[in-house]
């Protein structure tokens, strides 16, 4: 499970990639997880020690975090969580790119729209053209996943600006698939 995130502290933003092994994600309190941030794999033991307190150990050296949820907007796509660790205080918005095909019918698909890949696959055809004009609901293309064709519709109507995969290429979560104008 791949998930951008977004951290905000007294020296700035930074935008961070996380990729996580979906079978070492539970829904327990303790644990051992394999991760890989921005391209660098690591490990980290860590372990719920009350509500909303971790203790985590990552090579060798030990962080206990306080984390609080903070309300997000209706529909948002992110969650936002208030992080301390020792004196510093961080701001983290964590998002997941599979679920920004489903924004929503508030004006979000107004403008300029990636189409994103909801799985890892194959593109097995491409439905549509450049600046060809689509209807919503109208094929885009048809992606296969654990033998399953899958077909995306276009989310509203609007121009296909660009075309970034071609058929056959194989795909991850959150690749860029086409853009909408």
């Amino acid at each position: 499970m791949k998930l951008e995130i977004k951290l905000h502290s007294d020296s700035g933003s930074h935008d961070h990639q996380i990729e996580l092994n979906p079978a070492e994600v539970r829904q327990s309190a303790a644990g051992r997880i394999e991760f890989v941030v921005d391209g660098a794999s690591r490990e980290a033991d860590w372990v719920e020690i009350s509500p909303g307190i971790y203790s985590i150990l990552i090579d060798g050296r030990s962080f206990e975090l306080h984390v609080t949820g903070r309300p997000g907007e209706p529909g948002g796509q992110a969650s936002a969580y208030d992080v301390t660790c020792g004196s510093r205080q961080y701001q983290l918005e964590i998002s997941d790119p599979r679920r920004r095909r489903h924004s929503g019918p508030d004006g979000i698909h107004d403008g300029l729209q990636e189409i994103l890949a909801p799985m890892p696959g194959k593109i097995v055809k491409i439905l549509v053209a450049e600046n060809q004009e689509v209807v919503q609901g109208q094929g885009l293309l048809v992606i296969e996943a654990m033998k399953m064709q899958n077909e995306l519709r276009a989310p509203r109507a609007g121009r296909v600006e660009r075309v970034y995969v071609k058929e056959l290429a194989g795909v991850e979560t959150g690749f860029k698939l086409l853009r909408l104008a």
